[in-house]
């Protein structure tokens, strides 16, 4: 029963860590993209509007065995679709392997 007790209390850990990395990564990058915006009042209305709906479905939890992972590719691709504008955009080079 104990040993129970103790797996269940670290499953609700692990599960409560990747829930809160998620919360951090979410206001993180958000505050990010409207840095990025410099004053631009369209693109950080259009970061405010879309940004929650296109971060949830570009942020994955992962498993068992995988981190969670945020795919910045779809993100900007999101909100640039949804705001029919190209207000952001990936360098390649830039991102770390």
């Amino acid at each position: 029963m104990n040993r129970l007790a103790a797996a269940l209390v670290a499953i609700v850990a692990i599960v409560g860590m990747k829930f809160y990395n998620k919360a951090s990564a979410h206001d993180d990058v958000q505050a990010r993209l409207i840095e990025l915006c410099e004053g631009d009042a369209e693109c950080q209305a259009a970061v405010k509007t879309h940004y929650e709906g296109c971060f949830d479905s570009a942020y994955k939890l992962g498993g068992r065995r995988q981190s969670s992972k945020l795919d910045v590719n779809a993100l900007v691709a999101c909100v640039n679709s949804k705001a029919g504008e190209d207000y952001f955009t990936v360098d390649e080079e830039k991102k770390q392997p």
